[in-house]
């Protein structure tokens, strides 16, 4: 009886064999040999599943992609203060060790997208933009109900996203301190309220 293969599983598993030679390597350096040799198939097998190099990076993107949305999804239901969410969720790409490695694969990545705009990077980019846009929706929706935020600011959570990735693009720079720049940001976002809230006292 022939073995069926779920071939949407199988890219899976080889992009996730593949995530700790991507961080060590980087998009530039990782080559179809080591991808294969890492995933335990010949080369020609590779190209049953993936089109290109790009196509891997991709789908193994897709999973640090889909890490970070579930940990941006945990802060935004935690029962903590919404200024507490926001931080958590600008900072998380700089959190740690691990984190900063996925942000250098990040960064890495959207350079590239920026100078060849690739069709599938352009809409995989709006796709995560409007994941995120969700979440941070939710999170100054609570903020608002709550009464931590002024429901008469025009807070965007597409200009949060801009500030966010700004950020990113920042953080290259030595001069750039991003735990500082986010608490700021913060206090402006905070501030205005905080200001009306003692006026009242």
């Amino acid at each position: 009886m022939a073995i069926i293969v779920n071939k949407e599983e199988k890219r899976r598993n080889i992009a996730l064999s593949c995530r700790e030679l991507l961080l060590e390597h980087g998009i530039d350096n990782l080559t179809i040999s080591q991808i294969a040799r890492t995933a335990g198939i010949g080369k020609g097998t590779i190209y049953e599943y993936f089109e290109n190099k790009e196509d891997i990076v991709f789908e193994i993107i897709t999973t640090f992609i889909s890490e970070h949305e579930k940990r941006l999804e945990e802060i935004s239901r935690a029962d903590i203060p919404t200024r507490e969410k926001l931080f958590h969720f600008f900072y998380l790409l700089f959190e740690n060790e691990t984190a900063k490695r996925h942000l250098n694969i990040y960064k890495e990545f959207l350079a590239i997208s920026l100078t060849h705009e690739a069709k599938e990077m352009l809409e995989f980019s709006e796709q995560c933009r409007e994941k995120f846009i969700m979440i941070l929706n939710r999170i100054l929706e609570t903020g608002i109900t709550s009464g931590e935020l002024d429901g008469q600011m025009q807070i965007s959570a597409s200009s949060l996203v801009l500030f966010g990735t700004g950020l990113v693009v920042d953080s290259r720079l030595s001069t750039c301190d991003v735990e500082k720049e986010i608490e700021i940001f913060l206090n402006t976002l905070f501030g205005e309220r905080e200001s009306k809230s003692r006026e009242k006292k």
